[in-house]
């Protein structure tokens, strides 16, 4: 499996735990696994496009190389729409909340977006998959 392969296969994974974790009943462990998994799911998405991106377009490409300028990159490459993209930087935005802030309160609005963030990077992962396979 070449690296760009592993990367799209390591984001599937991520979202099939977040998936799995969300389809649980509602609790403070199922909550906070879930942040966590987003997390997890989160970063993998957006290496997974850069990966991608530096593939399929060239390294000179990747001027910067942080989540949000992938999102931005995501689009221009067609993996994501310009709503989509709105969405996924609001993602990136409650991604950095979990890496560098916790409370009650913060975490419950979180574990509410989770089902559209996965539905996203979901979305997401198959426009890079689909992007790689093409002759």
């Amino acid at each position: 499996m070449d690296k760009v392969s592993r990367k799209l296969d390591n984001a599937r994974q991520a979202l099939a735990r977040l998936q799995e974790v969300l389809a649980r009943p509602v609790d403070d462990v199922v909550r906070d696994s879930a942040i966590l998994r987003f997390t997890l799911a989160t970063e993998t998405v957006w290496k997974a496009a850069r990966s991608v991106i530096a593939d399929q377009m060239g390294a000179e490409r990747l001027n910067s190389a942080s989540p949000k300028a992938m999102v931005r990159e995501s689009q221009i490459a067609g993996f994501l729409t310009e709503d989509q993209t709105e969405l996924a930087l609001a993602m990136m935005n409650d991604w950095n909340l979990t890496v560098h802030t916790y409370d009650e309160e913060k975490a419950e609005e979180l574990f509410s977006r989770l089902p559209a963030h996965a539905a996203l990077i979901e979305s997401w992962i198959s426009a890079m998959q689909s992007a790689i396979t093409r002759p």
